[in-house]
């Protein structure tokens, strides 16, 4: 009677090591996630603030090229509305020199429709012409050089030869009409009168017998 309550009493025993033992593996296990959900937030947080500070990166950049974009097309209507003013300028300084040669060019039809001095006429309209000249070469407007200069295609336009022993052939014996350059560049081309040979070389005299002789056989 006394063994049996003997071994009655062993088995509460084991089962308390078991359980103890059950409950120091799981709470080792519990030890280990918590040890791994630790460490798992630091290694996210990694790449994730990598990525704010990239994004901030190129919301500046953005913001930059979008300042620099609205800067260049400031400057660029600036500069259109700048370069139209300088022409408009450039227009009305033309405009009023040109009204000042028109304003001479009637003063002296006026001071010829009350006289008959023929020589002043001619003078004044001669006064005229050069002012009006001075007018053109301040705003770069220059005369094509032509007569007595050899003949230029990229400057003046042939209308007519003219034969003549007395200037090497392919010189402007005349001018038509003036042309004229605009700071180098041609306006237009002065039409001109070109020299050319007037008699053509004779042949030889036993060249030209000889031509006879046979025109005679045959």
């Amino acid at each position: 009677m006394k063994k049996h309550e003997h071994g009655h009493h062993n088995k509460p025993e084991t089962h308390d090591a078991g359980a103890k033992a059950a409950e120091t593996k799981e709470a080792e296990a519990q030890s280990a996630e918590a040890q791994a959900a630790a460490q798992l937030p630091a290694e996210e947080t990694v790449p994730k603030s990598r990525l704010e500070e990239a994004e901030k990166q190129r919301d500046e950049y953005l913001s930059l090229a979008q300042r620099a974009r609205a800067d260049y097309q400031n400057l660029e209507r600036r500069i259109q509305a700048q370069s139209e003013s300088a022409r408009d300028a450039v227009k009305q300084e033309f405009a009023r020199d040109m009204l000042t040669s028109l304003d001479e060019l009637e003063m002296a039809i006026k001071h010829s429709r009350e006289g008959v001095d023929c020589e002043g006429i001619i003078k004044g309209l001669e006064l005229v012409r050069q002012k009006f000249l001075a007018t053109l070469a301040r705003h770069g407007i220059e005369p094509v050089a032509a007569e007595g200069a050899p003949f230029d295609h990229n400057i003046h336009h042939a209308i007519a030869e003219h034969p003549t022993d007395d200037a090497a052939p392919g010189t402007v014996f005349a001018v038509a009409q003036k042309g004229y350059t605009m700071g180098g560049k041609l306006l237009r081309p002065a039409h001109v009168v070109v020299t050319r040979r007037a008699t053509e070389p004779e042949a030889p005299k036993e060249e030209s017998e000889q031509g006879q002789t046979e025109t005679k056989e045959e």
